[in-house]
Formats: structure tokens, C-alpha cells, sequence
């Protein structure tokens, strides 16, 4: 993502958009293609080297925050790793424990005596030895992995990190779907799912409408939670046909921030089917051998029309030995709020089908007061225990 200093907004009438590069514009390609060109043809040369060609290639203009913005994106698909056969921290000792034995001598001749022995006992030659001494500095790392990107594509990319960067900020987010189909609603609440994002869904006609927490609600990992609010942006642009309006505090001041599918942003991610996190991979591993005999876990990412215009969208179902079921559904980040309206909703529509919530610890708070729950209510952290999953589902099934 692009940090503050790289972002170029404007912010007129209560609204704030990013101001998005022209991706068909000559000169804008060209720049790209130049700095791609560099990291391509660095490949194994030092950071320092690499970044005196960027800023060459950046100048001074008064559009160098484009460019240096285009850079930073190029900084983040390159790995820089230590080229020395040994530790630099063990060169570094070796030599200055020669330099001891010798006296600490200042003079050319005495300097290289001491890199060839400290080389010889590293079984390394002097100018090895003088190479690798400093070795694991920044700018001495070397360009060991460049994840290559076309100079259009990385225009395009430029352009959804403005807006990811925009996002960041974001207080909430109302996202608006026109009749998806089955397979792109199951993508958009697998990655809601996927980056514990805080949401809410209802029916709207032929499509639904999806509001969704943002840091603010949050009174603690306000930073890490706007950055998988960021991260989430590419899921929307799967969709048909969607909107989205984000509240965006920026200077003690709130913005409204407004896309949809006619923005011109283009993901960087392929629609990948499903993600599974690590604890809900380890809790359906687990079930078959912890649940009692005859009971079954399905994942199951379906949208529930529950009528009055609610909707649940679960994340597993379980069925028992006698065929009954229970809805599971995963939260992450939650605060009480969230889930007292989550709780309350279930109260009024009286199921037919139980309701099972694991919620996650890491945010906990006022655990005591969601103890009258209408649901089974499970909390983890870091794994799932089927056991206690079981223990709610037949405290739900009666």
C-alpha cells in the first residue's frame, strides 16, 4: 500500500477521491515502464545502487509523488536478502579480533593484513571478507526476488492503492449489490470472512446491502483493522454491479468516499474461490475425530434469507446422528455492540434452525453480558475447540 506522505487526494464538498493517474497517458507509461526496467535489470545488485537509479528516474518535478508512489510499489513485490557466504556480525568479529592482535594498525598495509587474515580464518578471500563486513547494511542488500509487473498493470495498481490508502481511514462502509450471482455474493462474504471485517447484511430488492464496521468502531487494533478494511477493496471489484460509500475521518474531519463498478480500478487479485483461515482449517480437521459418532460439519457460505430483510450467512452447518442442524457462523474482530445486534436479531426471528456464533478473544470485552444469549456462543483464541462447539450446539438444540 501507499503511505500518507505518497497520497494525492482532493477534498471538496464533503467528499474526498483519490486523483487517480491517467493509465493511458504516454508519459505516465513510459515512466512506469522505466522503472520497472530498473528493478528487472538489477536483479542481484546492492538496494543502494538501485535506489540511485529510482530517484534519477523520479527527479524533482512537481509530479514526483506519482513516481515515487509507482517506486514504493515496486519496493513492495522486491525481497533484498545478505549476498555474503557468512554472517556479517561473524566477519566483523573476525577482523576486529585480528585488528586487536595486531595493534589496531591505521595504515593501508596494516588494514590489509588484517582482512586476509580474518579471511583466511573464514576461509574467505580479503576482498570477500571487505565485501561481506558491512554486508546486511540497507543499501548493501541485493535485489534477490523482483515479483515482475507489466507498466500498465502497475499504472492500474498505483491507482487501487490510492484508493486502499483512502480506505484506511475509513469509519464505515455501506456497500451496495445489484443481483449478484450465487459465486461472486459467495467471494464477497468469503473475504469479508477472510479479513474478520465487522458487517451486517439485508435484502435490498434483488441485491443486499452490506454495512460494514470500520476502525473507529474499535478501541483498540484501530490500524491493523483499517488495513484489512484496505486489503478487502480488491474482493468488490469481482462484482457486476456495486457501490460503495465509505465515512473517512481525515483531519478531524469526516469525508464521504464513493466508488462503484465504473471507477476504472482494476484488481490485482484473481477470484480464487474459497479462503479458509488457519483456525477454522485446523477446527475442520479436528471435527471428524472430536465430534460424537454420526455427527457431520459442512462448510456451507450461503446467504440465509431469514425474511423481514435479514439475512445470516453462515460458515459451517453441523448435523447431528439424528439429523438435525445447526448453524455455525465465525466472527472475528467484534465489540459488544456488534454482536448484542447480531444476538437481537436472532431473538426476534425466532429460527428454526439454532444458531451457533465462535467468536474470537482477541478483541474481547464485557464478555459477562452476552451470557442470556439466544445463541450458543463459543469464544476462541488461536483455535477452535470442537468440544466446546459440540457443548453449544446441543445447549442450542435443547
Amino acid at each position: 500500500m501507499l503511505t500518507s506522505d505518497l497520497l494525492r487526494v482532493i477534498k471538496r464538498k464533503g467528499k474526498i477521491r483519490p486523483r487517480y493517474l491517467d493509465v493511458d497517458d504516454a508519459k505516465a507509461r513510459e515512466r512506469a515502464t522505466m522503472l520497472v526496467d530498473i528493478f528487472e535489470s538489477h536483479r542481484g545488485k546492492p538496494q543502494g545502487i538501485i535506489g540511485e537509479k529510482v530517484e534519477r528516474a523520479i527527479g524533482h518535478g512537481t509530479d514526483f509523488l506519482i513516481w515515487r508512489g509507482l517506486a514504493k510499489l515496486l519496493y513492495d513485490r522486491s525481497e533484498f536478502d545478505v549476498d555474503s557466504p557468512h554472517k556479517p556480525e561473524e566477519v566483523r568479529q573476525a577482523v576486529f579480533d585480528m585488528a586487536f592482535e595486531a595493534g589496531n594498525p591505521s595504515d593501508e598495509a596494516g588494514r590489509a593484513a588484517i582482512l586476509d587474515a580474518a579471511g583466511q580464518r573464514l576461509e574467505m578471500s580479503a576482498d570477500e571478507c571487505e565485501k561481506a563486513l558491512y554486508a546486511d547494511l540497507e543499501e548493501r542488500q541485493v535485489l534477490s526476488e523482483f515479483k515482475s509487473i507489466e507498466p500498465q498493470a502497475l499504472l492500474h495498481r498505483y491507482n487501487l492503492a490510492l484508493a486502499q490508502a483512502v480506505l484506511y481511514r475509513a469509519k464505515s462502509m455501506l456497500i451496495r449489490l445489484d443481483a449478484p450471482d450465487s459465486n461472486q455474493l459467495r467471494l464477497l462474504f468469503q473475504m469479508l470472512k477472510f479479513h474478520r471485517l465487522m458487517h451486517r447484511t439485508r435484502r435490498d430488492g434483488e441485491g443486499f446491502i452490506i454495512e460494514v464496521d470500520g476502525p473507529g468502531s474499535l478501541f483498540k487494533r484501530g490500524r491493523k483493522y483499517g488495513l484489512e478494511m484496505a486489503k478487502f477493496l480488491p474482493a468488490l471489484l469481482h462484482l457486476s454491479k456495486w457501490s460503495m460509500a465509505a465515512q473517512i475521518e481525515w483531519d478531524d474531519r469526516e469525508f464521504l468516499f464513493e466508488l462503484d463498478q465504473d471507477s476504472g480500478l482494476v484488481p490485482h487479485t484473481r477470484a480464487r474461490g474459497q479462503w479458509v483461515a488457519e483456525e477454522e482449517r485446523w477446527f475442520e480437521e479436528r471435527f471428524p475425530q472430536k465430534a460424537p459418532d454420526g455427527w457431520s460439519l459442512e462448510r456451507r457460505g450461503q446467504v440465509v434469507d431469514l425474511g423481514d430483510n435479514q439475512v445470516l450467512v453462515t460458515d459451517y452447518v453441523i448435523t447431528t446422528d439424528d439429523d438435525r442442524e445447526v448453524w455455525v457462523e465465525i466472527v472475528g474482530f467484534w465489540r459488544l455492540g456488534y454482536l448484542r445486534r447480531r444476538l437481537d436479531m436472532l431473538a426476534e426471528l425466532e429460527l428454526e434452525t439454532p444458531v451457533v456464533l465462535v467468536v474470537s478473544e482477541r478483541l474481547k470485552t464485557d464478555r459477562q453480558k452476552l451470557e442470556d444469549s439466544p445463541a450458543g456462543l463459543v469464544f476462541f483464541k488461536g483455535v477452535i475447540l470442537v468440544d466446546k462447539v459440540v457443548e453449544a450446539a446441543r445447549g442450542v438444540l435443547g
